[in-house]
C-alpha cells in the first residue's frame, strides 16, 4: 500500500517538477508538502527546513499546524543532526531519540531527508508522524528519491 502511494506521488510530483518553464524552490516545496501529507493519514507535519544562514534552518512550506520551531540550528534535533550528517534519519520513537527537539508533542516518530543542490545542502525535508516505528525503509527510498527531483531535469 505504502508503496503504490509512493509511485503515484513519485510519478505526480516528477511531471509538475519538471514542467517549463521550470517552478522555483519554493513553490516545489509548497506542492510537494501538499502532496504528500494528503496522502498519509498518520502524519500531522511535512514540510521543508531550508538553510537560510551558516549552520541555520528556517522553516519553509509545510502542511500541519502553527509550530513554534521557527529556526533550528545544525547540530540540534533530527532536522539538525540531518544537516551535519547529511544523511536520512529515521526516528523509530521520538521519546528516546535523546538529541530530540518537540515541536508538537503529538509527535510520536521522524523521519528527515536532506536535499541537495549541487551536493551543497539547500535545505531538509521533515516528517512527523503520530505513530511510533511509522518510517521505514520505504520510506527512506522513495523520500529519497523525490527529493532528488526538486534540482533534476529527467
Amino acid at each position: 500500500m505504502k508503496t503504490k502511494k509512493y509511485k503515484n506521488i513519485y510519478r505526480t510530483l516528477k511531471s509538475i517538477l519538471h514542467t517549463q518553464p521550470p517552478l522555483s524552490f519554493q513553490a516545489s516545496m509548497s506542492l510537494s508538502s501538499s502532496l504528500l501529507a494528503s496522502e498519509f493519514q498518520n502524519w500531522i507535519f511535512c514540510g521543508f527546513y531550508v538553510v537560510c544562514k551558516r549552520k541555520t534552518l528556517e522553516i519553509g512550506p509545510y502542511q500541519g499546524k502553527i509550530i513554534p520551531c521557527t529556526h533550528i540550528d545544525f547540530g540540534m534535533g533530527v532536522c539538525g543532526t540531518v544537516a551535519v550528517n547529511k544523511e536520512t534519519l529515521i526516528v523509530k520513537d521520538v521519546l528516546k531519540y535523546p538529541n530530540y527537539i518537540s515541536c508538537d508533542s503529538k509527535t510520536a516518530s521522524e523521519i528527515v531527508v536532506p536535499i541537495f543542490q549541487n551536493k551543497k545542502l539547500v535545505a531538509v525535508l521533515d516528517i512527523d508522524s503520530k505513530k511510533i516505528d511509522d518510517f521505514n525503509e520505504i520510506d527512506k527510498l522513495y523520500l529519497e528519491n523525490i527529493s532528488k527531483l526538486f534540482f533534476s531535469s529527467n
